[in-house]
């Protein structure tokens, strides 16, 4: 194998985990906090389950795979050893990418047996999910970060783009947890109305659809879909721009 075919693995390595985790990861992650009311027009359902879910498994399962086969790539590239403890920030990276798979790969074992969500223990099953994304998703972006910091070439160009990609990270979870708290009190101040004072839950009327009943929510429901499609935009943006830079 040439020097040539080994630092194509390399960049390809490079590749597929930022397409998992600039773009795909970090949208499987939003849509799972943010995405669970949203409606396209009036369906609530594609092809059997909520809007929202299927998006998120979707996304979630690209980047599940995406993953392992960085993970495939760079052991190509190693011929199947560990980086060196000497390699200094390249070890810390891969420690920090061996944590990253260990969850991919979890999250997917606990998704195909996890429990009917009537289950007693369905909370355990949703926090381990939960706790186990956070914790990849928020450790790809050191490992990204560590790694790029070791190349001769563009590295200042590629740490602006990562840093922009962070800062825009911070800026659509702000705007979303700004959104979510505004749509929470508007949904509760509207099922008061209807329903009276004493409703404290808003879980005890499911089947009650306030994106549809009332407009206001309907065009909360539109800005939310906008803010989704616009982190994809600048995420896909962001990360081709990154892997350009890698292939140079």
């Amino acid at each position: 194998m040439g020097g040539e075919d080994d630092g194509r693995f390399v960049c390809a390595h490079g590749t597929v985990m930022i397409l998992a985790w600039m773009i795909f990861g970090s949208t499987a992650v939003l849509f799972a906090r943010y995405g669970r009311k949203i409606r396209f027009g009036s369906k609530e359902k594609l092809l059997g389950d909520q809007i929202w879910f299927q998006i998120h498994r979707f996304f979630a399962c690209l980047t599940t795979v995406l993953t392992l086969l960085g993970f495939f790539f760079i052991l190509i590239y190693l011929n199947g050893t560990w980086v060196g403890i000497d390699e200094g920030r390249g070890f810390v990276h891969s420690i920090f990418g061996g944590i990253v798979v260990c969850c991919a790969l979890i999250q997917a074992w606990m998704a195909l047996f996890r429990c009917h969500p009537d289950s007693t223990y369905r909370f355990i099953y949703n926090w381990l999910h939960r706790l186990t994304g956070i914790l990849a998703y928020f450790l790809s972006i050191p490992t990204i970060f560590i790694i790029i910091t070791t190349f001769d070439e563009n590295q200042i160009g590629m740490i602006v783009i990562l840093s922009l990609w962070s800062a825009w990270i911070v800026i659509i979870v702000i705007i979303f947890e700004i959104i979510r708290n505004f749509v929470g009190k508007s949904s509760s101040n509207v099922m008061r109305t209807r329903y009276g004072p004493e409703l404290d839950d808003l879980d005890q009327l499911p089947h009650v659809n306030i994106e549809n009943d009332d407009n206001d929510m309907t065009h909360w429901n539109n800005r939310i879909l906008i803010l989704f499609l616009l982190h994809i935009v600048v995420s896909i943006a962001l990360a081709i721009a990154l892997i350009v830079l890698i292939w140079k």
